[in-house]
C-alpha cells in the first residue's frame, strides 16, 4: 500500500509539474474534474486527495517532518486542495442531508486530511492566522466525521456548519476572485 501511494505522489507531483500552467483556471471543464477525481480516490478509502500531492500522506502525522519540508506545498497544490474542499463540502452536506453518515463520515475525513495540507501550505508561508484557521477547520471536519460515524447526523451537520463558518473567515482574508474569473490566494498575502 505504501509503494502504491508512494508511485501516486511521485506521478501527481510530476503531473503538477507538467500542469503548472494554470492556477487560475476558470471554466467549469477545469474546475470539475480535479476534485471529482481526488475525492473520489479517498472516498474508495486510499487517502489519496491529500497522499496524492507532494508527500501529503506524511504530513498530517507529525512525524514525517523531513518529507515536509523537502516537500514544500505550492500555490497551485493550494489551489487543488481547495477544489477538494469544496467539492468534498458539497458532497458532504448532499449526505448529512439524505442520511447517508457512514458517506458523510469518508468525506469529511476527507476534508481532515486535505485541511492538513492546507495548514502545511500556511505553516510553510508564515502565516499564524492562517495555520490556526486551517487547523480549525481540521478540527471541525474531524468533529464532523466522529459524529456521522456515532450516528448523530445534528452533531455532525452542527459541526460541519461551524467548520464551514471557518472557511469563510479564512476565504475573507486569504482569497479573492469569484466563480467568473476564478478564485486565487489575494496578491500581496504570500
Amino acid at each position: 500500500m505504501r509503494t502504491v501511494l508512494g508511485a501516486i505522489a511521485l506521478a501527481s507531483v510530476l503531473g503538477a509539474g507538467c500542469a503548472n500552467k494554470t492556477t487560475t483556471t476558470t471554466t467549469s471543464g477545469g474546475n470539475a474534474p480535479a476534485p471529482t477525481a481526488a475525492g473520489g480516490g479517498a472516498q474508495a478509502g486510499g487517502g489519496a486527495t491529500a497522499g496524492g500531492r507532494a508527500g501529503g500522506a506524511a504530513a498530517p502525522q507529525g512525524g514525517g517532518a523531513g518529507q515536509q519540508a523537502a516537500a514544500r506545498m505550492t500555490p497551485d497544490q493550494l489551489d487543488a486542495a481547495m477544489k477538494t474542499v469544496s467539492a468534498t463540502n458539497t458532497a458532504l452536506g448532499m449526505k448529512l442531508m439524505s442520511g447517508d453518515l457512514p458517506g458523510a463520515a469518508k468525506d469529511a475525513q476527507t476534508l481532515a486530511t486535505t485541511f492538513a495540507d492546507v495548514e502545511r501550505f500556511w505553516s510553510q508561508a508564515n502565516k499564524p492566522d492562517a495555520v490556526k484557521l486551517a487547523q480549525q477547520a481540521r478540527m471541525g471536519a474531524s468533529e464532523t466525521a466522529a459524529a456521522a460515524t456515532a450516528g448523530d447526523a445534528m452533531k455532525a451537520t452542527a459541526a460541519r456548519s461551524n467548520m464551514t463558518a471557518t472557511c469563510k473567515q479564512c476565504h475573507g482574508v486569504y482569497r479573492e476572485g469569484d466563480a467568473q474569473t476564478g478564485y486565487r490566494i489575494k496578491a500581496g498575502v504570500i
